[in-house]
């Protein structure tokens, strides 16, 4: 026999828990009563209910305030507002807060059980919904990973031995090889696959934001801070956390990090409760970390901490043999997407093709086929726009005109503009072929404008 569905009811009225505590019951429900949404929030650390219904009339922490609370740290869980001021305003505002549904008090007994069911219902559709977009994404991700080399192979037996297991790893391999969907593949390939995802671009964030984005903080920590926010390592749950292009975060950072990774929980910025965190970690560079270790500039503790497993992912030019396969399968996405006839290169262009540098690996090669799908009007395919490496031309430790010689810096502003140069002056590309994100290329650029 399944066990009965558990409820969470939050008002300061002590009759009102006490005849709710009868009516659900009478349902045949489990339920919990609390007085104030304090006590509520200390009952979800200990174990997390089918439902939680609340008042929204309540003093210290409202109702609104709750479910704007359990929204974020609990994003899975529904939840029922009940107030006696019925009106469309309140309503509106509780199901903008998060509330997936609204009852008026006093109610009914049919009353309560046709909301409570409604409100499952739509919870049990919700969560079907996401297993079925966690299957596409499952899809496309075996889409972009799809390859038959012996590279491909040892990744792959990899990702399932490290989905069995659960600790830290770093992925290392260069820009647009598919760190993100290897990690992706780990997690739903484990025990945490119907938790959350949770992707963290530290290099895309500012490092004054970062801290803010990842611990969460508190009404009032800074200017801006209107109300209190749940950080992502919060909200990630029982999930995922990926931490993509990890060498781009401050020493400081860094600090902070090693300490969640040790205790396992974080303080919200301007606030002084320690918050629980068990979500698992995986981490990815583009950068070599083991030699930023050895030249001062990560952690060593740190690296140590994430470093119980390293994945290298091969680049595209190491397993050039899954080009043709990877190019079927964006030429039929792409053609379904567009809804253009699915049509392929010849021979002859696949064959170049596969002796490309395709410095940007995956992710330039699937932006080129995707291009090509759009432009193409002939019964095949038309390489459109091929890509191209730019020349490599010997250094000039002298400068372009001889003279003295230049600084680091100079010798990388130069090596920059030419890069941009060949690509005509396409950032993207030209960060995909320097190795580096977008946002550190602009920093550059901008620190060389300020100059």
């Amino acid at each position: 026999m399944p066990e009965r569905p558990l409820l969470y009811f939050v008002d300061d009225d002590t009759v009102a828990n006490r005849l709710f505590l009868r009516a659900g019951e009478r349902l045949g429900y489990r339920c919990e009563v609390f007085t104030s949404a304090t006590e509520c929030l200390e009952a979800l650390e200990r174990q997390v209910p089918a439902l939680v219904l609340t008042d929204l009339n309540m003093p210290g922490m409202d109702g609104f305030e709750l479910i704007r609370t359990l929204a974020e740290r609990f994003s899975q869980l529904p939840i029922l507002a009940i107030t006696g001021q019925s009106t469309v305003e309140r309503a509106v505002q509780a199901m903008q807060a998060g509330a997936a549904d609204f009852l008026k008090k006093p109610y009914e007994l049919r009353e309560l059980d046709m909301a409570i069911q409604r409100t499952l219902r739509f919870s049990a559709v919700s969560a079907e919904n996401r297993r079925l977009k966690q299957r596409l994404q499952r899809e496309k991700g075996a889409r972009d990973m799809a390859g038959e080399s012996p590279a491909m192979d040892e990744v792959n037996r990899m990702i399932d031995k490290l989905a069995a297991v659960d600790c830290c790893v770093i992925l290392q391999g260069g820009s647009g090889v598919g760190k993100e969907l290897v990690a992706r593949a780990i997690h739903e390939r484990g025990p945490r696959s119907d938790e959350p995802f949770t992707v963290i671009d530290c290099g895309a964030i500012a490092d004054t934001l970062l801290e803010s984005e990842l611990f969460g903080h508190r009404k009032g920590a800074f200017t801006g801070a209107e109300r209190d926010r749940t950080g992502l390592l919060e909200s990630a749950g029982a999930g995922t956390v990926f931490l993509d292009e990890i060498g781009n975060i401050s020493d400081a950072m860094q600090v902070k990090l090693l300490r969640v990774l040790q205790e396992r929980t974080v303080t919200p910025v301007g606030g002084t409760e320690v918050i629980p965190i068990r979500a698992r970690f995986i981490a990815a560079s583009n950068r070599d970390l083991a030699a930023l270790v050895a030249r001062g500039e990560f952690r060593h503790d740190l690296y140590h901490r994430l470093n119980v497993v390293t994945l290298a992912i091969p680049s595209l030019a190491e397993r050039r043999e899954d080009i043709p396969l990877l190019v079927r399968r964006f030429a039929e996405e792409f053609a379904h997407k567009y809804d253009r006839p699915v049509r392929h290169f010849t021979g002859s262009v696949l064959q170049r093709l596969q002796q490309r540098p395709w410095e940007g690996n995956v992710r330039e090669l699937r932006n080129f086929v995707e291009r090509c799908v759009i432009m193409s009007d002939g019964d095949h395919l038309e390489p459109l726009d091929e890509p191209a490496a730019p020349a490599a031309r010997p250094a000039n430790v002298f400068g372009p005109g001889g003279g003295s010689p230049e600084t680091l810096e100079e010798m990388e502003l130069r090596y920059i503009r030419e890069v941009l140069d060949s690509v005509g002056g396409n950032q993207r590309q030209a960060a995909e072929i320097l190795g580096i994100n977008r946002t550190t290329l602009w920093r550059k650029l901008r620190t060389v404008e300020e100059a």
